[in-house]
């Protein structure tokens, strides 16, 4: 470590020992971490001027000589102990330029990360030429190469049992080259998302996959970590990031702020990153900047309590707090101000909410003294009624709603009513897909031959030899019919290329595409199905690519018709609806009034009791006549129960006849009814 000291000493003569940061630079890592941090700093450093690879000027050697001399101007080489000395801006014999992060782990294509200074670094060339493109790790094995600075053998760091081929910096420069790893995964994050990272790279990072995150392997990450605790942040790395951003303008973040390595990798993972750890300012680690906290709902009139932790860092000054926004007086603090130590040590504020009305309110707290940035919270806080439907009580012929009361209703709007076919029909959406969701088929669709998928959002169906066709989910149908739209347009030159349409596996339309996008619409009857799954197929040598489709069905549609004397008022806490027909359906709604929830609760549904099978119907047929004011029913069983309704299902009369075998019942409208009498079927009646 002797090196390390001396170089220090020296390098602080002429340069602040903390990094000189652009103020704002690392505005944007407020309240991150894991890999949300680390694609805040990727937004911050991706982008850099980097100069031509190679010698002369405005090229890699011309930088060397600013960001990589010695006290005594040779070349600070990492990878020996052999001495170089520099030539103006022209290449060093015996020197290479070295890519720390092997090039060759994405294919040695000479984009920006070809010529990032930020892991190019002078290397002896036989040193260079042994340390090749082998992973880097410990060599706990057989050694291969050992020149004092860097050596190459087998690893058991990996695998206990199988080892691998290795490469490993000296110990002073293990926390360097950690660092450089650490940059370079988040310099080139969108590798991962764009397959740019190839199998070279598989013994270090998660290359088979789009995750950015955490991308080194465990192993990797492990070593990485301890070699960047080990080894700290010395002078010549702070100097080589000041040179190279001047010439490139990005900066290595895991220099200028070590602990976001934790923050992302390490033991401070699930913790929010403060962009003041940068600064060494004061700051609060708890709560962040821009959190958002929710007290948990409760009824009107109950308080509700929050407990907010509180604590910072090299705080001095005492810390104020307060509520600002609307409805504020339904808030309450315990405190609003914290001595310095209290801070320091942790502390918490105890926030209450109490509304006697129904309400849904935010409010901004905020934290502030004379020395740090205020903090901003939101705090979200519900009162909602105690009001709820209960499980009604269903017989064959009534059933009973009931509720739980609201806090200030003086009564209940009840509403019970049947569905009915309205007369009306409405197109109705079953799939709208333009498919997002490439480079894969959404989910449910499947395909067969030859397709092709892309970023554009479009299919592409069929290929010069082989066939293709894309399928859609298979859908329930009830409805009158269908209507299908589709956008495409033929491949490139494959002029009149067709899109054929199936419809469970028949043909039912086909579409002649033009060499621009056209919406093609297509109805069919859907009386005759029940389910419909449809296929779009191209043939061989004439390509069609699909941008959407789009799948509408044409459904009757039903209303509302209330019972006969509803809408109803009930003070109480329950309803009883009466003189229902068995086995039907009903739905029903409650709504509070005179206080301040008018809400409508419901519907719910409710099917009567059907009675069929309770009561054994007689030998004897039901006979009727009728007579000038109704009509009369004759061999009855005995207990009949007697129904009748009108042609929209509302009923009209009901008893239980018990005693003899005939009944009179008078006309009570004009027009169609239905009488029912226990199971038999209804017997239609005209007046």
């Amino acid at each position: 470590m002797l090196k390390k000291i001396v170089t220090y000493i020296f390098l602080c003569c002429t340069i602040p020992l903390w990094a000189q940061i652009p103020a704002g630079y690392y505005s944007t890592t407020e309240g991150k971490n894991k890999g949300e941090l680390k694609t805040a700093l990727y937004e911050i450093i991706r982008s850099a001027n980097v100069l031509a690879y190679g010698s002369g000027i405005g090229a890699t050697w011309s930088a060397f000589p600013v960001t990589d001399v010695r006290p005594d101007g040779s070349v600070w080489d990492m990878y020996s102990k052999q001495v170089y000395q520099f030539d103006g801006v022209n290449s060093v014999s015996g020197i290479n330029i070295e890519h720390s992060l092997p090039k060759s782990w994405w294919g040695g294509t000479q984009n920006q990360a070809y010529k990032d200074l930020h892991h190019l670094n002078p290397a002896d060339a036989v040193a260079n030429n042994q340390k090749s493109n082998w992973t880097m790790g410990v060599v706990d094995g057989d050694v291969l190469f050992d020149n004092g600075v860097i050596k190459r053998g087998r690893s058991f760091l990996r695998d206990p049992i199988n080892s691998i081929m290795v490469w490993e910096p000296a110990d002073e420069y293990k926390g360097d080259f950690a660092r450089i790893y650490m940059y370079m995964v988040t310099c080139y994050e969108y590798f991962s998302p764009n397959d740019i990272w190839n199998s070279d790279a598989s013994m270090q990072l998660n290359v088979n996959n789009h995750d950015t995150y955490p991308l080194f392997q465990d192993w990797t990450t492990n070593m990485l970590l301890a070699w960047h605790r080990a080894d700290p942040v010395s002078a010549k790395e702070l100097h080589r990031n000041e040179e190279v951003y001047k010439i490139q303008g990005n900066r290595n973040p895991f220099i200028d702020c070590p602990a976001l390595a934790e923050y992302i990798w390490g033991d401070k993972k699930e913790e929010p990153f403060s962009r003041a750890i940068i600064t060494g300012q004061p700051y609060l680690k708890t709560p962040i900047n821009g959190k958002s906290f929710a007290f948990t709902p409760d009824t009107i009139g109950f308080a509700q309590h929050l407990t907010l932790p509180i604590q910072g860092k090299s705080i001095t000054k005492p810390l104020s707090v307060k509520i600002v926004g609307h409805n504020t007086s339904r808030f309450a603090l315990s405190r609003t101000l914290f001595a310095a130590n209290e801070v320091l040590s942790g502390t918490s504020l105890v926030i209450t909410y109490n509304s006697e009305f129904i309400a849904c309110d935010t409010v901004e707290l905020q934290l502030f003294s004379d020395e740090v940035d205020t903090v901003h919270v939101q705090l979200t806080a519900q009162a909602f009624d105690s009001f709820s439907l209960l499980k009604p009580a269903i017989n064959s012929d009534r059933f009973t709603i009931k509720w739980t009361a609201s806090v200030d209703a003086s009564s209940y709007e009840v509403s019970v009513f049947t569905m009915g076919d309205a007369g009306e029909t409405l197109w109705t959406n079953q799939f709208n897909e333009d498919f997002v969701s490439t480079p894969n088929l959404p989910s449910g669709w499947t395909s067969t031959g030859y397709i092709v998928t892309n970023q554009l959002s479009e299919v592409r169906l069929a290929s010069s030899g082989t066939a293709g066709s894309i399928i859609a989910p298979s859908i329930a149908v009830d409805a009158d019919s269908v209507q299908l739209l589709v956008r495409a347009k033929q491949y490139g030159s494959d002029n009149g290329a067709k899109l054929t349409v199936l419809c469970n596996d028949v043909t039912v339309t086909t579409f002649t595409t033009g060499v621009n996008y056209q919406t093609f619409m297509f109805k069919m009857s859907a009386a005759d199905y029940s389910t419909m799954k449809f296929k779009f197929s191209a043939v061989i040598g004439k390509r069609v690519i699909i941008d959407a489709i789009q799948l509408d069905v044409l459904k009757s549609v039903e209303s509302a018709m209330l019972l006969p004397d509803y809408p109803q008022q009930e003070t109480l806490l329950f309803h009883e609806v009466v003189n229902l027909i068995e086995g039907e359906t009903y739905y029903y709604t409650v709504q509070p009034q005179g206080g301040t929830n008018n809400a409508v609760y419901g519907p719910v549904k409710v099917v009567t009791e059907n009675i069929i099978g309770v009561y054994t119907p007689s030998e004897l047929p039901i006979q009727y006549t009728t007579t000038s004011n109704g009509f009369v029913l004759e061999n009855l069983e005995p207990n009949a129960h007697i129904s009748m309704f009108d042609a929209v299902g509302r009923v009209c009369y009901r008893t239980l006849h018990t005693s003899g075998s005939t009944l009179h019942i008078p006309w009570l409208a004009k027009g169609v009814c239905f009488l029912r009498v226990n199971n038999h079927l209804p017997i239609k009646m005209i007046k």
